[in-house]
């Protein structure tokens, strides 16, 4: 069979949409190469994320009648305003999904909304922005449909395309990174990463420095810290290799 080789792949994008990583992966099965398995560094103080929230962004419309303010009530003109108001109170109370060990819910969260364009006009046209984090074994299409059938208004997918990923936590690679880590926490991360573009392959997501620091004025990672990843990605990369 072909040697076991290791991979280092530096990517851009990751926080505007994940361009590089998107491209780079399928280039690695065009050219014949089998990806057996992979570490996603991201901040997380080098405990071991065995799962990742997916996520979904869905638009909500409701339409309204156009009049002047001071006639609405009495031409009983629908204001798209209040009909969203109700649209997403009733998404607040909606139970999405099952319970993942790691996870927990998928979560929905309402993040933009927009109506109306003078004080004195009854707004015709009512828009929200749905942010939802997904959790391995929720299917977004499935939850795309529930949450048009639990309001009125119209729903939109703007992107579904970024599922939930996760790993056993007794794959072979949790379980070299637990050897060499014993004192690491095993955990799921609520945020995205470049994980998202793997596929089926089997990953974990890793690094040095703490998330709380990201995005954030300053944000920063210790020397200690860069050399403690080093330290642990290369002892890593050895003892899968001669698994290999």
């Amino acid at each position: 069979g072909r040697a076991a080789g290791l991979a280092l792949v530096f990517v851009c994008d990751e926080e505007t949409g994940g361009r590089g990583a998107e491209i780079v992966f399928p280039e690695f099965a065009a050219r014949g190469l089998e990806i057996e398995s992979a570490v996603v560094g991201e901040p997380t103080g080098l405990d071991l994320a065995v799962a990742q929230k997916g996520m979904m962004v869905l638009e909500l419309e409701e339409s309204g009648d156009a009049c002047h303010a001071a006639h609405a009530r009495r031409l009983e003109a629908k204001n798209a305003l209040i009909e969203l108001a109700r649209d997403l109170l009733a998404l607040e109370e909606l139970e999405l999904g099952h319970e993942h060990a790691f996870l927990g819910r998928s979560t929905l969260v309402a993040t933009v909304a927009k109506a109306g364009e003078a004080r004195n006009r009854n707004p015709d046209f009512a828009h929200a922005v749905l942010d939802l984090r997904t959790v391995p074994g929720d299917d977004h299409e499935a939850l795309h449909q529930l949450v048009r059938q639990t309001v009125r208004g119209t729903v939109h997918a703007r992107s579904i395309r970024l599922r939930p990923c996760c790993i056993d936590a007794d794959h072979d690679l949790v379980m070299d990174a637990r050897a060499l880590r014993p004192e690491a926490r095993v955990f799921g991360s609520p945020t995205m990463s470049d994980w998202v573009f793997l596929g089926d392959v089997p990953a974990l997501k890793c690094g040095p420095g703490q998330t709380d620091r990201s995005h954030v004025a300053d944000e920063f990672v210790l020397a200690s810290e860069l050399d403690d990843g080093l330290d642990f990605y290369r002892r890593l990369a050895e003892r899968r290799l001669n698994r290999n």
